[in-house]
């Protein structure tokens, strides 16, 4: 089986941090989003991953440069999410299973796999659903969670459809064509991650239940971690690759590689991968690298 990211969105509802940094580089504890992708489909023994770039396609091929078994595919026009799967259809052979890299899935992903793996020949698409969805809709409820794996031919079929720019409608054309699908409950939970609130939330929620959710297994060692603190409340995530000094962390504080902490007072924050703050006090907030510093951004 192969696998999908579609990585390309602007984060519109975001724009005052993807202004800086692309949605998929958005982080959380242990690494960004998309790291946390990667390594659930490095779990599940996905035999090539292809990741479908647009906004700032630059930064995301830096992200990328040097992964084994993943290719960059650049999105061509319409740029909508039926165009994003158009994009890369060209390259998919096998069953693929498709992410949408602005989700966060607290759970692995195996049990969708083998659904869609043991299976009548003929299924077309087998959708991740949330078992509590207030949609009725079957079309767009099969399209709830940015998470399916599709055939070879419903991706080849997309070409005919690439200006639509919402899965549903994918789902519903499936359905209209008689096409064999088959819906599996979502195990755990999962967050689109649309607004600073929900990657705030998501967050909180990983460091909340470390045990119980998922993360890429080197982030283990930035759990918990106090080094550099002067006041540390549990729990906060703190990279080994970055620079605390006297400052009062906690709690749900995440301090990423290469960052920097000094004199602060930080409650509720993540500080990403590169940033750096200094004699501040921020109560729930990002602070993300820019190409001229630093930019703190509260909820």
């Amino acid at each position: 089986m192969q696998a999908l990211i579609l990585a390309g969105g602007e984060g519109r509802r975001m724009s005052d941090i993807t202004a800086h940094v692309p949605k998929p580089l958005l982080y959380v504890p242990g690494g960004t989003l998309l790291e946390h992708q990667l390594a659930q489909l490095a779990q599940l023994g996905i035999s090539h991953t292809f990741v479908v770039v647009h906004h700032k396609a630059e930064q995301m091929e830096r992200a990328l440069h040097g992964l084994e078994g993943v290719t960059l595919v650049r999105q061509r026009p319409p740029l909508t999410l039926l165009g994003a799967l158009a994009s890369a259809q060209a390259y998919v052979t096998e069953l693929c299973l498709v992410l949408h890299c602005d989700n966060y899935f607290s759970n692995g992903l195996d049990y969708l796999l083998q659904e869609a793996q043991n299976t009548p020949s003929g299924l077309n698409g087998t959708f991740l659903v949330e078992c509590q969805t207030h949609q009725q809709d079957k079309a767009r409820r099969l399209a709830s969670t940015g998470c399916y794996v599709l055939s070879p031919e419903v991706l080849s079929d997309t070409s005919t459809r690439q200006h639509a720019d919402g899965l549903w409608r994918l789902t519903a054309g499936l359905l209209e064509s008689g096409a064999m699908v088959r819906e599996v409950p979502l195990q755990g939970w999962r967050t689109n991650i649309n607004h600073l609130r929900d990657l705030l939330s998501v967050s909180r929620r990983i460091l909340g239940d470390w045990s119980g959710t998922f993360h890429p297994p080197k982030a283990a060692a930035g759990y918990n971690r106090t080094e550099g603190c002067r006041n540390a409340e549990l729990p906060l995530w703190i990279s080994s690759d970055s620079q605390v000094i006297d400052s009062d962390l906690g709690p749900n504080v995440v301090v990423g590689p290469q960052a920097r902490v000094r004199g602060c007072e930080l409650r509720e924050v993540i500080v990403f991968p590169g940033a750096g703050i200094v004699g501040q006090r921020v109560d729930g907030g990002v602070v993300v690298p820019t190409r001229t510093g630093s930019l703190v951004l509260t909820s």
